[in-house]
């Protein structure tokens, strides 16, 4: 947008009244301009939002077609447990933990979840680690009464999920390990 003002812009100079008047109507124009920019962006972030949202709904889609034919529906359960089995770890007993097998793959999918729990060899290994108490903490004042069932909780957990992992493990041969900190804590709920 040419203006019989450019050649002022960025100096010193002092417009008349009518100058003023003049370079007001200029403003006005290129701040409708401003705005007419912004809402055409506007239409068009939103347009591209729309566009993000119907990308994504069709790329689950096709991930969902992709899953139907994903050449790991076709194998039997028996190639599927011994593909379980050589996911465990194989220098130490697995522990409890949702981040490796076997609890990992319960997680994977209804299937597997129920073939991983019809494994015994998956569940003759276990390592345990036993929750670790301060015996000075427990005795203070600041261990509270929720703190002590908070604790007492975790190890029923613990107790509950072993029991199931060995439930689960059949008439496997098993391979135990346990683990609590000895240095000035113990279990204090034997």
């Amino acid at each position: 947008m040419d203006s019989l003002f450019e050649q002022h812009l960025g100096t010193n100079y002092v417009p008349s009244f009518e100058e003023e008047r003049q370079i007001r109507d200029c403003l006005e124009i290129t701040s409708k301009g401003v705005h007419d920019i912004d809402v055409k962006i506007s239409q068009l972030q939103r347009q591209q939002e729309l566009l993000h949202v119907k990308r994504q709904k069709i790329f689950d889609l096709a991930e969902q077609y992709r899953a139907l034919i994903s050449p790991a529906r076709r194998l039997g359960r028996d190639i599927l447990q011994e593909i379980f089995v050589a996911c465990l770890p194989t220098d130490r007993n697995p522990y409890m933990s949702a981040s490796e097998a076997p609890m990992l793959l319960t997680q994977i999918c209804s299937s597997w979840r129920r073939i991983a729990h019809s494994t015994p060899r998956l569940w003759a290994a276990i390592h345990i680690v036993l929750p670790s108490v301060n015996i000075r903490e427990i005795r203070s004042d600041s261990f509270t009464a929720d703190r002590k069932a908070l604790v007492r909780h975790k190890i029923n957990q613990r107790k509950s999920g072993t029991k199931q992992w060995l439930r689960r493990s059949g008439a496997c041969p098993l391979s135990i390990s346990i683990y609590q900190s000895t240095h000035q804590y113990r279990n204090p709920f034997h």
